[in-house]
């Protein structure tokens, strides 16, 4: 298949062998576009890191041979081409995306499509996944909006395992698309009040957006120092909200944020880690203890964030076109790559496989 090959640091547009074939439970699926997700802008900067990170954390979702040629891209929307002979809910032609997951049928160990040497993911012709994940799209959505379903579940998950309630108030640090969709939950699960952090003017714009009360520059305004003078003046804004608590989502993945939040975030505060680094980092755990801070990398239940998420899309309750700043075809995913690593003019670029294919 015609795809963007990853390896020794380089993307090149090559044809690369097919998946494995499918396993009873798996569909192939022909890619119609694939979002560039900020862990596949952690893998392309360090593969050999991010692989050390993953076996050592004993997650072997995401453990390959970084030497060796991958295709990257799990936010994938598409038609489907293949079904197994276990599979009776889709059928070849149903347009349809998911969460990139597939049982390696060697091991029976799942893999995130694209951080697997075997299962490529979808910046190419086609994905192989195990139908359990896959949801159709209604007909009224279109396949490159519906792409967005699987970063902005992230939020909707993390809201419900933060459990934020109506008494309570979001902090969102970082307006990527998953912090996007932070904001989308927190505001739909009844927060009291969201504030949005965020350097980008862009991404400080689609925040607002997306529900956000209040968008700060944290360059120019701290936002719990802002936060603990609202409280402390009977600010209007904050109104029932200083009865609850303020719960931090950290979504930017920027070294140090975590530390800084135990210091800063008023006492009986949560962090809620959707975005973590991949290095090592220092912490002084009394502090947490002091200020009675609760820190969650994920931990906790939740059910159906994607269908919610999915639904909020075909309902036309998020802006998709607006998250969207950028398509590229297979030979523009270099470029993509070098974009979103200064993201001041973009959020989500979109991979098209068949943008640009010679006839």
């Amino acid at each position: 298949m015609r795809a963007v090959r990853f390896q020794q640091g380089e993307f090149a547009v090559a044809e690369m062998a097919d998946a494995p074939p499918l396993a009873p439970h798996q569909i192939r699926i022909d890619v119609v576009a694939c979002g560039i997700c900020g862990s596949d802008l952690s893998m392309s900067k360090d593969p050999c890191r991010f692989v050390e990170v993953a076996h050592n954390g004993g997650y072997p979702l995401a453990t390959f041979d970084p030497d060796a040629p991958v295709v990257l891209g799990h936010e994938y929307a598409g038609i489907v081409a293949e079904t197994g002979s276990a599979v009776d809910d889709f059928m070849i032609g149903d347009r349809v995306a998911g969460i990139g997951l597939a049982t390696d049928t060697a091991t029976g160990i799942p893999t995130i499509i694209g951080y697997s040497n075997e299962y490529h993911g979808a910046f190419g012709d086609h994905i192989v996944v195990d139908a359990f994940w896959v949801r159709k799209v209604p007909d009224h959505l279109s396949l490159e909006h519906a792409t967005l379903a699987e970063p902005l579940h992230v939020g909707e998950m993390h809201l419900q395992q933060s459990g934020l309630t109506s008494a309570d108030s979001a902090l969102v640090v970082g307006c990527g698309t998953i912090g996007l969709g932070a904001i989308v939950a927190a505001k739909a699960r009844g927060a009291q009040i969201v504030i949005a952090s965020e350097p980008s003017p862009k991404r400080r714009e689609l925040a607002k957006k997306m529900g956000a009360d209040i968008v700060v520059d944290p360059f120019e305004q701290d936002p719990i120092e802002l936060w603990n003078q609202m409280v402390a003046e009977g600010n209007p804004l904050v109104g029932q909200a200083a009865n609850g608590i303020l719960i931090a989502y950290e979504c930017s993945g920027r070294a140090g944020v975590i530390g800084e939040l135990m210091r800063t975030l008023p006492f009986n505060s949560r962090i809620q880690v959707l975005a973590a680094p991949f290095g090592d980092e220092t912490i002084v755990p009394v502090i947490g203890q002091f200020r009675r801070i609760s820190i969650n990398f994920g931990h906790g239940p939740y059910e159906n964030a994607y269908d919610i998420t999915l639904a909020r899309l075909a309902a036309g309750e998020i802006d998709a076109e607006a998250i969207i700043t950028g398509r590229v075809g297979l030979d523009g995913v270099s470029d993509a790559f070098a974009a979103l690593r200064a993201p001041d003019e973009h959020v989500k670029i979109l991979v098209l496989p068949a943008a640009g294919r010679p006839e």
